[in-house]
């Protein structure tokens, strides 16, 4: 399998942590952002193949980002 890049974002990252070691252990790169102005900026520098969103953050929700 080729590398995956994700990037998951999250105001609540934590509550995510299994689900990131799982995935990770299965070799996917996990990267996180903890807002919807930091997903944009990390969107913006890299190229992930998926992205995984909150709808529901303070700032920018999923949606709008």
């Amino acid at each position: 399998m080729s590398k995956v890049d994700i990037l998951w974002v999250d105001d609540e990252i934590d509550f995510l942590k299994p689900h990131i070691l799982f995935l990770e252990q299965k070799g996917f790169t996990i990267h996180v952002a903890n807002n919807g102005n930091e997903a944009l900026d990390m969107i913006e520098a890299n190229n992930f193949d998926i992205v995984l969103l909150d709808e529901n953050m303070p700032g920018l929700s999923g949606l709008e980002v």
